[in-house]
């Protein structure tokens, strides 16, 4: 297998964490914040950061808020907004993602939005894995001009979705591609890579950071989840070059 053919993304939730997957070998970065929110949109300083540190293309998550992909027009408003600062931040693509209320594919804004990237390649994100029906939102995206589409096969992790990657793959044909993501690692991304045929995955890598700082343990200001006020995550150097030598092995 060659692996350094392979376009291994990065899901890096920190500037810090956009830096180490570069260095580590990863060959995209996909820029958000909010890990335990399921990505969100990072802040300005953040994407200008990053982009003038790294050297691999940089592709900025904008998804506004927490919750259902279903948007007002405030929300509209402030994504079409963030695309306008990615172009002249010079980052090399957008991810995003849009549905209506019947959980179909929003056509009309995602084509907006393809239509205010340019010449911005679109990834449309695993809101496709909520849609009502991916064969039909796999052809609703492709003629709105999407460039790949993220996802687990409609399921929480690649593993469980891959007969459906599998039939995505061959609808896709050279249309749009098929980004695999949702819990792949070292343990599983070669059998992943070599079942569907594709030539891109999406990981994070990631590590659990745990804060070395004294506190008060009466009072907290996260909501139970994943992370605390004195956890995080971080991409992991170690992790990320395992990933890699699974698929140059």
């Amino acid at each position: 297998m060659q692996g350094n053919k392979i376009i291994i993304e990065i899901a890096a939730f920190t500037p810090g964490s956009a830096i180490v997957a570069a260095a580590a070998g990863a060959k995209r970065i996909e820029l958000c914040s909010g890990y335990a929110e399921g990505g969100l949109s990072p802040s300005a300083g953040t994407i200008v950061y990053v982009r003038e540190k790294v050297n691999i293309p940089v592709f900025v998550m904008i998804r506004p808020r927490i919750g259902d992909f279903v948007y007002n027009d405030a929300e509209k408003e402030i994504i079409l907004k963030d695309i306008e600062f990615c172009k002249e931040a010079g980052v090399d693509g957008i991810v995003t993602g849009a549905l209506d209320a019947s959980g179909a594919v929003d056509k009309n804004f995602v084509r907006r939005v393809v239509d205010t990237a340019g010449s911005l390649p679109v990834t449309f994100h695993r809101a496709f894995d909520l849609s009502c029906n991916l064969d039909q939102a796999l052809q609703d995206l492709i003629d709105c001009g999407i460039t790949r589409v993220l996802t687990a096969g409609g399921k929480n992790s690649v593993t469980e979705g891959l007969d459906t990657i599998r039939s995505l793959v061959k609808s896709a044909g050279d249309r749009i591609i098929i980004l695999p993501g949702g819990g792949i690692h070292a343990g599983n991304a070669r059998q992943i890579v070599e079942s569907t045929g594709l030539r891109e995955i999406h990981c994070s890598g990631k590590e659990l950071i745990s804060s070395p700082m004294g506190h008060n343990p009466e009072t907290s200001l996260t909501s139970t989840g994943e992370v605390s006020d004195f956890q995080w995550y971080e991409s992991s150097t170690k992790k990320i070059k395992e990933i890699i030598s699974q698929l140059i092995a």
